[in-house]
C-alpha cells in the first residue's frame, strides 16, 4: 500500500471509496473552445494511472466526450467544475434533496431508507416503496445516478414522486430541503446491547464513531450491533480508521495498475475489543465492504444480512491544471483473506434476507454470546438444539475420535443456505464465499471449486443418514464461526 500511495500525487489527497457512478447525468458547464491541453493531460494521467489500461487506438482524444469509449468501468469520469460540486455533496452529509435511500430494482427504484427528520420521512414514504415516476416522467429504463438527480434539486423546489406500494399506486408532493445527514447514530436495545448506525464513511465519520463509544462505554456497553445496511461508502482513510478500532493485523489487500497483491495493516490507536454483529445488505457498498471484510475475516464479527453490492475498485480524484477534475479508477482491493469484492460483495456468515429478520437475528447470536459467556456450549450447538426442538429429524451432532461432526444440512440451512442436489445420485452442492463445494456420499469426499482451480478436502467428512462434517471444516472452509470463538 506504501508503494501504491507513493505513486499517487500529493494534490490528490483523497481516495474515494464510494458506491458514486460517472458523470454522464451530471449537470454540466458550457463547453470549453480548445480543450487541446487539457485532453493531452488527461490521457497522460489515464496511462499512468488507470487501473483498466485503454485501447491505444483511442487516443489522441478528439474531446472529453470521447472518454465515455475509453473509460471500461463506471466510476471513471471527467467532471467539470459544476460537476465536481455535486459530485464533492454526493460524498457530504449536506445536501439539497427529500432524504430517501435508493437501490436499482429492475426498473424500478426501491426506497431502502429514509433519513431521520427528512421530508420523504414526514410525508410517510417507508422502506420498500417502489418509485416508478418523478415529476410525471417515468423512471423506467433510468440510471440510478439519473433518477438521484432528478430528486435532487434546489432548496424550496417542489418535487412529485410516483410510488407502488404492495400493489396499490401512490402520489407524493415533497419540497426538497438541506439535508444533513448524520454520519453516526445509536440506540440502546438490550441492557449493554447498542444498535450503532453508520450511514456513511464522510470526512471525521471515524472520530464521530470514536466519540459514540466512549459515550456508550461511559453508559454500560457490553456489545455492539453495528449496522452497515446501505452504507454506500466514502473515504478509504475513514474506512482504515474505523477497521482499526476493533481489529488488528491485516485490513485489505489492495493492487494497482501494474502492481501486486499487497497487504495492508491496521493504523495505530486504541482497540475496542467488544462481541460484534455487523449487519449488511445489497446496498452495502465500497468503504463498508471493506471495514465488514475485515471485521469477518480477523474473527471481529460475525455478519449477518445479504451479500453487500460488491464494489471492490477504488477511484483516485486528479485536479487538472488545464480545468477540472478526473476522477479516475487506480486500484482493486480485496479482504484479508484475499476475497475479491468487486462483482461479487461479502458474504455474511448468516444469510438473511428480510430487514426486521437481519436485526432480529443479530440479537438472538448476541443474546447467546451475553448469557453463554467465554465457556459456554458453542453457537451452532445451541442453534441445532433450537431447530430440532422445531423438527425432531433433525439430528444432533455427533462426538467421533475426540472430534465433533456436525450435520451439514442442518448447518447450512441455520446460516441461509441449501444443498442442492445434482444429476448423478448420492452428489450435492452448495456455495460458499464464491466457491462451489461437491460433496459426493459414495466416496466419501468434499471438493472445493474455485478462481484457483479444484482442491478435495480430507478428513472432514462422514455419512450417516446425514451427512456429518467436522468442526474444523466449519470454521476454516465456510467460516460459520462459534459461539466461544467467534467474539473477542
Amino acid at each position: 500500500m506504501e508503494m501504491f500511495l507513493k505513486r499517487c500525487p500529493v494534490f490528490a489527497g483523497i481516495l474515494i471509496l464510494a458506491l458514486v457512478f460517472s458523470a454522464a447525468f451530471f449537470p454540466a458547464t458550457a463547453f470549453m473552445e480548445d480543450q487541446g491541453p487539457l485532453l493531452r493531460e488527461i490521457e497522460e494521467y489515464i496511462r499512468e494511472y488507470y487501473f483498466y489500461p485503454p485501447v491505444d487506438d483511442l487516443f489522441p482524444l478528439d474531446s472529453t466526450d470521447d472518454l465515455e469509449s475509453v473509460f471500461s468501468d463506471p466510476y471513471s469520469a471527467y467532471l467539470f467544475e459544476e460537476q465536481f460540486r455535486f459530485f464533492e455533496e454526493s460524498l457530504g452529509r449536506s445536501l439539497s434533496g427529500v432524504g430517501i435511500y435508493l437501490e436499482a430494482e429492475d426498473s424500478l427504484f426501491l426506497v431502502v431508507s429514509t433519513v431521520p427528520g427528512s421530508p420523504a420521512q414526514r410525508e410517510g414514504i417507508k422502506s420498500g416503496d417502489l418509485i416508478f415516476s418523478v415529476d410525471g416522467r417515468s423512471v423506467s429504463g433510468l440510471a440510478l445516478e439519473e433518477v438521484i438527480a432528478l430528486i435532487r434539486g434546489e432548496k424550496g423546489k417542489r418535487v412529485d414522486l410516483g410510488i407502488r406500494r404492495q400493489g396499490e399506486i401512490m402520489e407524493f408532493t415533497l419540497f426538497r430541503e438541506k439535508i444533513r445527514v448524520p454520519a453516526v447514530e445509536y440506540a440502546w436495545s438490550d441492557e449493554g446491547i447498542a444498535i450503532v448506525r453508520l450511514y456513511n464513511f464522510d470526512l471525521d465519520s471515524a472520530q464521530e464513531l470514536i466519540l459514540v463509544l466512549d459515550r456508550l462505554e461511559k453508559e454500560g456497553l457490553k456489545a455492539i450491533i453495528l449496522d452497515l445496511r446501505s452504507n454506500q461508502g466514502g473515504y478509504f482513510h475513514e474506512a482504515l480508521e474505523m477497521a482499526s478500532l476493533f481489529t488488528e493485523g491485516v485490513l485489505l489487500q489492495i493492487k494497482g495498475m501494474d502492481s501486486a497483491w499487497e497487504e495492508v495493516e491496521t493504523l495505530a490507536g486504541d482497540r475496542r475489543k467488544f462481541p460484534m454483529v455487523v449487519l449488511i445488505n445489497g446496498g452495502s457498498a465500497s468503504a463498508a465492504e471493506i471495514l465488514a471484510a475485515a471485521l469477518k475475516d480477523n474473527g471481529a464479527a460475525l455478519l449477518v444480512g445479504e451479500i453487500s453490492y460488491g464494489k471492490g475498485t477504488m477511484q483516485t480524484l486528479f485536479q487538472m491544471d488545464h480545468g477540472g477534475y478526473l476522477k479516475l479508477t487506480t486500484a482493486e482491493f480485496a479482504s484479508p483473506l484475499g476475497n475479491r469484492i468487486e462483482g461479487n460483495g461479502v458474504e455474511p456468515h448468516f444469510l438473511v434476507y428480510f430487514e426486521d429478520e437481519q436485526l432480529l437475528t443479530a440479537l438472538k447470536l448476541m443474546r447467546y454470546r451475553l448469557e453463554e459467556g467465554d465457556g459456554g456450549v458453542s453457537l451452532l450447538d445451541a442453534a441445532l438444539r433450537e431447530m430440532r426442538d422445531e423438527d425432531s429429524k433433525i439430528p444432533l451432532p455427533e462426538q467421533i475420535n475426540g472430534d465433533t461432526y456436525f450435520p451439514l444440512r442442518a448447518a447450512l440451512l441455520y446460516t441461509g443456505r441449501t444443498i442442492q442436489s445434482e444429476k448423478l445420485p448420492g452428489v450435492y452442492n452448495f456455495n460458499w464465499e464464491n466457491r462451489l463445494y461437491t460433496i459426493d456420499i459414495n466416496l466419501l469426499t468434499i471438493t472445493c471449486t474455485d478462481s484457483r482451480g479444484k482442491g478435495q478436502i480430507s478428513n472432514i467428512f462422514l455419512y450417516r443418514d446425514y451427512s456429518y462434517v467436522s468442526r474444523a471444516f466449519l470454521e476454516q472452509e465456510v467460516g460459520i464461526s462459534f459461539l466461544k470463538d467467534a467474539f473477542p
